[in-house]
């Protein structure tokens, strides 16, 4: 009986020491993956930082790149802008220089301006009564006068203007500017009626407008079929004149 026993505990003592020993390898053998595991995470985690650090470096390195490439673009816009501005402000210079000078003199601008002779009366020529003038305001060499009419000199444009101050009663009254070319043909440039009142009569007739005129063409205020025309003969109600347009 006792001998039993003592098998008995024999052999359940084998049995867990062979137990012990192969939980013992099987613990190992967890041990040995894990230091296997943890060896191979070692590398990853010493590669992360390189790997954000050289990538960080890059985009830094780019971002100077494009960086110098703007200011160097910038530099360039203003110098352009500089160069631009000075050539523009050179050009318009160089053509107020042209357009204010020629050989050298100044360009004047061309107006003449004839106002009633206060000395003389209005006279009657064929069926136009004729409206003595004196120079009250000349300049440039494009416009001359002599007696009663305007020389063109240079042909161009012309803004011309004429006035009358009106004090025949109880009649339409009026004037006309005309030219007579070379070719001694008159033409009719502008015209002005003015209904006169029966008492208090005074007027004034204004007319004017731009022409094309050429070289010695005669220009003339005139009153047409009113031979005991009533006129003003102050300046600065009766006048005639022109301004050459450059």
């Amino acid at each position: 009986m006792l001998y039993h026993a003592l098998l008995l505990v024999s052999t359940l003592t084998v049995s867990f020491s062979f137990f012990l020993v192969y939980k013992v390898a099987v613990l190992e053998d967890d041990i040995n993956k894990l230091r296997g595991d943890i060896s191979n995470l070692k590398p990853h985690s010493k590669e992360s930082p390189d790997g954000m650090i050289t990538g960080m470096s890059r985009t830094w390195e780019r971002s100077k790149q494009v960086a110098s490439l703007n200011s160097q673009q910038q530099r360039q816009t203003e110098k352009d802008s500089q160069t631009l501005c000075s050539s523009t402000a050179s050009s318009l210079r160089l053509k107020r220089e042209q357009a204010g000078c020629s050989g050298g003199t100044v360009v004047q601008q061309s107006f003449l301006q004839l106002s009633a002779n206060t000395k003389e009366q209005p006279f009657v020529r064929g069926n136009v009564t004729v409206i003595p003038w004196i120079v009250a305001l000349h300049q440039g060499e494009a416009i001359s006068s002599t007696g009663d009419r305007i020389i063109i000199q240079q042909e161009g444009f012309f803004i011309v203007f004429g006035q009358v101050l009106f004090q025949s009663p109880g009649t339409i009254m009026g004037h006309i500017v005309r030219s007579r070319g070379t070719d001694q043909r008159s033409t009719e440039l502008l015209r002005c009626l003015q209904e006169m009142p029966q008492t208090n009569c005074a007027n004034t007739c204004h007319t004017g407008g731009m022409v094309k005129l050429e070289r010695e063409d005669e220009l003339e205020l005139v009153i047409p079929d009113r031979p005991q025309a009533q006129v003003s003969m102050d300046a600065d109600s009766t006048f005639f004149g022109i301004i050459r347009l450059n």
